[in-house]
């Protein structure tokens, strides 16, 4: 049985050199997205896991029964006043369709202490994530161009990045367009 864990948890509980090797193994499984977000790596370090020292932030993770150091999911989380939101998810290719990104999902919410979280993916990670989007009802409600790369647009469920200027600039007509092309497929 795969557990969720959290990588705050550690803080002070193992040494500084352990604390560093697993944030690091944590990181290495998302380490591929760099070709659609160039800077996830400084993101993380520099942000992400800085920001686990507080209430504001967490990173959970799930590792293999068989061998602790292989990490299998994480997800990044940012919970403030202005935004609860899953900022990186990623369960491995092995673990998917097992449950584990819904497990992933239910621990992020837990903390985020919301069931509608913003989350935003590339446009064409869509088919990946329509189960959950769907699961847990959550809304697309806004669409940015040009945000992390020029390949793909970002889509935002249950939330905003640029607030409401993007949207009058795209039109609610494309959110629809774009629910009725791929979210109702």
């Amino acid at each position: 049985m795969v557990y969720i864990e959290s990588l705050k948890s550690y803080i002070g509980k193992i040494s500084d050199e352990e604390f560093a090797d697993l944030a690091k193994r944590i990181y290495d499984i998302t380490d591929f997205i760099c070709e659609d977000y160039p800077k996830h790596k400084e993101w993380y370090f520099h942000k992400q896991l800085p920001r686990i020292f507080t209430p504001n932030g967490e990173i959970l993770f799930a590792r293999s029964d068989e061998d602790d150091n292989t990490i299998l999911a994480m997800s990044c989380l940012k919970k403030d006043e202005e935004e609860k939101k899953i900022c990186t998810l990623y369960v491995s290719d092995q673990c998917r369709g097992q449950h584990l990104g819904t497990k992933m999902v239910e621990a992020s919410m837990k903390f985020l202490e919301t069931t509608k979280p913003l989350i935003t993916l590339a446009d064409y990670k869509l088919p990946m994530f329509q189960p959950i989007i769907d699961k847990y009802g959550w809304e697309l409600t806004e669409i940015v161009e040009g945000l992390y790369n020029d390949r793909a647009k970002e889509l935002c469920f249950n939330g905003t990045l640029t607030k409401q200027a993007n949207m009058d600039k795209q039109g609610p007509s494309l959110v629809k367009k774009l629910k009725d092309n791929n979210l109702n497929t």
